[in-house]
C-alpha cells in the first residue's frame, strides 16, 4: 500500500489543484525522508519552480517542474499525500511539507519508509533501479495474454510472487493480487508453470478488472491510505479475500485462509481457488 489505484487517485486529485502553481517553500519535518539530494539542496532546488504536470508510473508519483526538474514520491508501505489550505497545521505523521500557491502538500508516512527524490533532466539515480526496471502495468493494452504468458511460462515461482514482481506487473501489490487471483479461481501458492493458458487468460482479465475498479472507486482504505482530501477510498467495500481471513467466502461460505508467501500475508478461499 498504496498500489497503482491509490497512486492514480492521488495523481488525479492533485493535478487540477497544483498545475501551473509555484512552489513557495519546502519544510522537512523528518529529513531522512528526502533521499536525494540532501534536504537543504532539495528544498533550494524546487523553490520558485512551477508544477508543469503531475504524472504516475506504477507506484511512483511525479511532480514535473520547470527547468527539467522532477520530484519523485515513492510511497512504499504507508506513504500518502494530503492537500490542504495554507493555514492548516501538519498532520500527525507529516514528514515533509511543500507549500504551493494556495496549498500545502503534506507527505505523510507513519512507518517512515517512503522516500522523496529530485531528478533533473535524464539523469538516472543508481538507488532508483526499481523505477527503471518496471514491467507493464496491467491496465496497459500491451499487458495481454502473450505478454503475461511469456513472463510466467515454465516458472517454478508461485503465481502470487510473480504478480508482485514489479518487473512483470508494475503497480500491483498485496491487495489487488489477492483479489485478482480469487476472481480467477487460482490459489496464490500454485506454481506458475502449472497454470494453464485458459487460467492465465482469465487472470489477465481479472487483474485488469480489479485494478480498474480500484481506480474507479478511489483506491482501498484498509490501513493508512486516504485520498488527498482525507476521505477514504471505496474499493474496500468490494473486497472478497483481502483482509477477510476467518470470514466466510462471499461465494461459497468457506472460511477465508490467511497464509504467508515469503514475508507477505496472503488470503484465499480454499474451495473457490484451486
Amino acid at each position: 500500500m498504496p498500489e497503482l489505484p491509490e497512486v492514480e487517485t492521488i495523481k488525479r486529485e492533485l493535478k487540477p489543484n497544483i498545475i501551473n502553481k509555484k512552489i513557495l517553500a519546502c519544510i522537512p519535518l523528518r529529513s531522512d525522508v528526502i533521499a536525494y539530494p540532501k534536504p537543504k539542496t532539495f528544498c533550494r532546488a524546487i523553490i520558485d519552480e512551477r508544477v508543469t504536470n503531475v504524472t504516475r508510473k506504477a507506484k511512483y508519483l511525479f511532480l514535473e517542474l520547470t527547468n527539467e526538474k522532477k520530484i519523485v514520491f515513492h510511497f512504499r508501505l504507508s506513504g500518502t499525500i494530503s492537500l490542504r489550505k495554507l493555514h492548516v497545521k501538519p498532520e500527525r505523521f507529516t514528514r515533509v511539507i511543500i507549500k504551493i500557491n494556495g496549498y500545502q502538500l503534506f507527505f505523510n508516512e507513519p512507518r517512515v519508509l517512503g522516500r522523496i527524490y529530485l531528478l533533473k533532466g535524464k539523469k538516472r539515480l543508481p538507488f532508483l533501479k526499481g523505477l527503471y526496471n518496471l514491467g507493464l502495468e496491467p491496465i496497459a493494452d500491451a499487458f495481454d495474454l502473450p505478454y503475461f504468458r511469456n513472463k510466467i511460462k515454465g516458472r517454478k515461482a508461485k503465481i502470487k510472487a510473480l504478480l508482485l514482481d514489479q518487473s512483470i506487473c508494475a503497480g500491483v501489490g498485496n491487495i489487488y493480487s489477492d483479489e485478482a487471483l480469487f476472481h480467477a479461481g487460482i490459489r496464490p501458492l500454485r506454481r506458475a508453470k502449472r497454470i494453464t493458458i485458459r487460467e492465465t487468460a482469465k487472470l489477465v482479465r481479472t487483474l485488469k478488472h480489479v485494478i480498474q475498479k480500484g481506480i474507479d472507486n478511489y483506491g482501498t482504505s484498509v490501513s493508512d491510505y486516504h485520498r488527498t482530501d482525507g476521505k477514504d477510498g471505496n474499493f474496500q467495500k468490494f473486497l472478497y479475500v483481502y483482509g477477510k481471513e476467518d470470514e466466510p467466502c462471499k461465494v461459497c461460505g468457506t472460511k477465508i485462509v490467511l497464509t504467508k508467501l515469503g514475508n507477505r500475508s496472503t488470503r484465499y478461499c480454499p474451495k473457490c481457488q484451486k
